[in-house]
C-alpha cells in the first residue's frame, strides 16, 4: 500500500503516472535537503527579522477566511437580525414578539415547529441569549398567560438580563389586566 503525501490536490493520485511524479518530487526534495539544501533553508530562516512576530496573535482574516465564514451562515441569521432591528433592538424579547414583527419567509420559518430548537441558536448569533426565570420550576416566564422563553442581549450582565426580562414580563402582564 502506497502512502504518499501530496500537495495541491484535493484527491489522491488517480493513476501510476501521478504517483510516479509525486514520488520523484519528494525524492528530489529530500535529495536536495541531504546535499546542502537544509543549510540554505537554515541560512534563510536565520536572516529573517521576526522581532515583530507575535505567536499569540490571531491569524489575519483574509478573503478566504471570510468566504468560509459566509458559506457557513444560514440566511435566517440575517433575516432574524433584520426583524430585531425593526423592533428597535430591545433589551429583551420573546419568540412571540419576534413572530409578530416578522413577515414573509422568516415569519413562516419562525412559526414552523420543526425550527423551534434552532431559534435560540439563531438568536444567539444575533446577540440574544435565553434568560432563565429562577422563580419558575420550568424556567419560563409567564407573559399574557403564556409560558415562554425570554431572550436578552448577550452584552448585558446577568443581573441586567434578569432585570430586562422581568420588566418585559411585568409590562405585558400589567397591560393585559
Amino acid at each position: 500500500m502506497w502512502h504518499i503525501a501530496y500537495l495541491g490536490h484535493e484527491t489522491p493520485p488517480a493513476n501510476s503516472q501521478q504517483i510516479l511524479e509525486l514520488t520523484c518530487y519528494w525524492n528530489d526534495l529530500w535529495g536536495w535537503y541531504a546535499h546542502g539544501g537544509n543549510r540554505h533553508v537554515t541560512a534563510y530562516l536565520a536572516s529573517l527579522d521576526i522581532s515583530a512576530f507575535d505567536p499569540k496573535a490571531p491569524p489575519p482574516k483574509t478573503a478566504a477566511f471570510w468566504d468560509i465564514v459566509d458559506a457557513n451562515q444560514a440566511p435566517e441569521d440575517a433575516e432574524l437580525a433584520d426583524v430585531i432591528d425593526r423592533m428597535g433592538n430591545p433589551e429583551a424579547t420573546t419568540r412571540i414578539r419576534i413572530t409578530a414583527e416578522a413577515f414573509g419567509e422568516i415569519e413562516a420559518w419562525i412559526r414552523d415547529r420543526k425550527n423551534r430548537r434552532a431559534i435560540p441558536h439563531r438568536l444567539e448569533k444575533c446577540g440574544y441569549v435565553p434568560v432563565r426565570n429562577d422563580a419558575a420550576k420550568d424556567g419560563l416566564w409567564k407573559i399574557n398567560g403564556t409560558r415562554q422563553a425570554v431572550y436578552a442581549k448577550s452584552c448585558l450582565s446577568i443581573r441586567d438580563r434578569l432585570k430586562a426580562a422581568s420588566k418585559l414580563a411585568g409590562q405585558y402582564n400589567r397591560s393585559s389586566q
